[in-house]
């Protein structure tokens, strides 16, 4: 079972990966965690890249973090669409959907237009006071998208069915690669890892600019040294 972020105290033995992880997001936007099953994919992001990020070890614009989390399910979009929905006051879980299934730069639009993200250099904000802008501080964040267990955009029939993807499929990968483009180019402070079992690596090319995205930038969870699975035991048990 996955280590999450209530108990990563007892996290112990992946710190090196863990750095490598966060150097590598922060560079590119995206990251294709990968490896093999119960190899701790989904503990390295929860109990590891999260509580460091809002701990101040990741670079990013904000202090505060926004972090969009849910596995695809039968359903992709509309579990984007509900993670994001439990984050954004007054809005409407259907509409969101609606405006995600456009693809292209819909996440970003949604981003751009919530509380948790303003423009240092739009008259707005340099045309504030000081309290509204202390204001815009505290109540914005960095976007965290994490798509954990991608490899049920194939386990799923709903997703993929004879060789090929779903609308709704289509249009989530279709959100990742273009996001991360957009979040490059306008550097903003959006970031999305994905988590897959390797096994499911040739499968991407079902999706057409997948295989370039992940080959951009993936990570593939190493095995534990001798003196990392020392410190993953004992660590832990002293804490305990």
């Amino acid at each position: 079972l996955p280590i999450y972020e209530e108990e990563s105290i007892f996290f112990k033995g992946r710190e090196e990966h863990i750095d490598k992880i966060i150097s590598q997001l922060q560079e590119k936007k995206f990251l294709m965690l990968t490896g093999a099953s119960g190899d701790g994919k989904s503990s390295l992001i929860y109990a590891g890249l999260i509580p460091r990020s809002r701990a101040g070890f990741f670079k990013a614009r904000f202090n505060n973090w926004m972090i969009v989390d849910f596995r695809p399910e039968r359903a992709p979009l509309t579990n984007l669409a509900a993670a994001l929905n439990n984050h954004l006051n007054n809005s409407d879980v259907n509409e969101l959907e609606d405006e995600l299934s456009y693809g292209f730069s819909s996440l970003v639009k949604i981003y751009k237009e919530s509380k948790y993200y303003f423009d240092p250099l739009s008259d707005n904000f340099i045309n504030a006071d000081n309290e509204a802008k202390q204001d815009l501080k505290n109540k914005s964040a960095n976007l965290l998208i994490l798509i954990d267990q991608f490899e049920e955009l194939f386990t799923n029939s709903e997703n993929f069915n004879k060789g090929k993807p779903s609308l709704q499929a289509i249009t989530l990968i279709n959100l990742v690669i273009e996001t991360t483009k957009i979040a490059e180019k306008e550097n903003l402070p959006i970031y999305i890892v994905c988590t897959m079992r390797s096994d499911y690596v040739g499968d991407c090319a079902a999706f057409k600019g997948l295989p370039e995205h992940i080959v951009y930038s993936q990570f593939f969870v190493p095995r534990l040294k001798r003196q990392e699975i020392h410190r993953a035991i004992l660590e832990p048990a002293k804490l305990s």
